[in-house]
């Protein structure tokens, strides 16, 4: 059971105002199955479908859309005694990263409103304080790294491992079920529950999760990346190597290949904004999305994709339309897919050398909404997480500390469906972090 206590009234008031603009809607409290999750309340992002109330994605185009099944994530948790409480905003379709880009306004962060609470899971990590779990999606980091900006853990299992039907499409190859919660033992209890093989999904597969102990790593790989990242991170990243250490764990330390890992984030937008313009196609107002039937078809196309898509999908939609026109495909999708091969073969080199990876999850504390303090696109550590959805390993940030009572944290990467030891690896370095911040 959760080691994480709510009092339900108090936090459906405090949700009902509101204040970090991240609840769409509740969800009728019912009696729920008796189950391993009976008494925990969860949130989930407005891009699964749910029979109970709309599922828009936070996009205008979608914004009377029902779907007439449940998702088999939110099935799953249902059939266990888990009780919905809410459904949270989220940049638009998935598609954002900060929080700014849903249809109804900026996503506020809790802790510091002139900072970024990160995206697309925006509105699950400014309402993790209030639900047992939140369930929302990670297709570059954004599950994890909303979890860094507010100090909570959030994991992205291994790709496949748990079904995403339901979940809206963004980028096939990518997206991956993904929840914030408050410690790594929730964590594993809500993989334990909706890991599995589904008809349903044909890129799902059995990742084993039943069985997870807490279990000290025997190698450890720390990167490097001292010249980019905040002192007090590179304080506490040197502090828990120094501890596990002492403890006889086998820890190295190494410059990663800096030119490779830069290819990160373009190869990630080539292919996310290309598989986004595929999966995105069908909301034309005719097949998905608001429809005037007084208009010619080409009209009802047009309309429905220039009111109905704010700034930024438009825009990464244009470009991966760009990036898919038979003339760019061989210089820019297929050169990322080349590249994303290489990516995946040195990642995999290394993860299958050390038990774990660990690396800081950002290279600092929330940035500033706006301003000189604002996200620094340039450092690797600004979009590192995306490694691993292009790898499609398991990936989990976990707190690591506070900066002027703002909180960050650490990324602990494994190998491909090797998500019971990452997870047991976890709970160990959860707990010797816990020692380093009591000291």
């Amino acid at each position: 059971m959760t080691k994480f206590e709510l009092n339900i009234n108090q936090v459906t008031e405090k949700l009902k105002k509101d204040e970090n603009n991240a609840v769409f809607s509740f969800f009728e409290l019912k009696n729920q199955k008796k189950g391993k999750l009976s008494g925990m309340f969860f949130s989930i992002k407005s891009n699964f479908a749910t029979t109970e109330g709309v599922s828009h994605g936070s996009s205008y185009s979608l914004i009377n859309f029902r779907p007439g099944y449940n998702s088999t994530v939110f099935q799953k948790l249902i059939d266990e005694g888990a009780q919905p409480l809410i459904k949270v905003y989220n940049d638009e379709l998935g598609l954002g990263g900060k929080g700014l880009f849903s249809f109804f306004g900026k996503i506020l962060n809790p802790l510091d409103k002139t900072k970024l609470v990160g995206g697309s899971s925006s509105g699950s990590a400014a309402t993790i304080d209030s639900v047992h779990f939140a369930i929302g999606s990670d297709t570059g980091d954004s599950i994890r790294r909303p979890a860094s900006f507010v100090g909570k853990v959030g994991f992205k299992p291994s790709y496949g491992a748990v079904s995403r039907h339901g979940l809206f499409a963004y980028a096939t190859s990518l997206d991956t079920v993904a929840w914030l919660t408050h410690n790594v033992s929730d964590s594993i209890l809500i993989s334990q529950t909706v890991f599995g093989q589904d008809n349903n999904d044909l890129t799902s597969v059995e990742v084993p999760v039943q069985k997870v102990e807490k279990t000290k790593p025997k190698k450890v790989l720390f990167l490097n990346f001292d010249d980019e990242i905040e002192p007090y991170v590179k304080e506490k990243l040197y502090k828990l190597e120094d501890i596990l250490q002492s403890e006889g764990v086998l820890v190295e330390n190494i410059s990663p290949d800096l030119n490779l890992l830069k290819t990160i984030l373009p190869v990630y937008e080539i292919i996310s904004y290309s598989e986004a313009t595929s999966n995105l196609s069908a909301i034309n107002g005719l097949t998905f999305g608001n429809t005037d039937k007084n208009l010619k078809w080409e009209d009802i196309f047009l309309k429905t994709r220039t009111d109905g898509f704010g700034f930024m999908l438009q825009k990464r939609l244009i470009w991966g339309s760009f990036f898919l026109e038979q003339k760019n495909q061989e210089y820019f999708f297929i050169k990322a897919k080349k590249i994303r091969t290489l990516i995946k073969n040195y990642y995999e080199s290394l993860l299958n050398q050390f038990d774990i990876v660990l690396f800081p999850a950002f290279y600092g504390v929330a940035p500033d909404v706006f301003g000189k303090n604002s996200e620094k696109s340039d450092k690797i550590t600004n979009f590192i997480l995306a490694i691993s959805n292009l790898v499609g390993n398991p990936s989990i940030t976990i707190p690591l500390g506070k900066h002027k009572n703002l909180p960050f944290n650490l990324a602990i990467d494994s190998k491909i469906n090797s998500d019971a030891s990452l997870l047991g690896f976890s709970l160990y370095i959860e707990e010797k972090i816990g020692d380093i911040n009591v000291e």
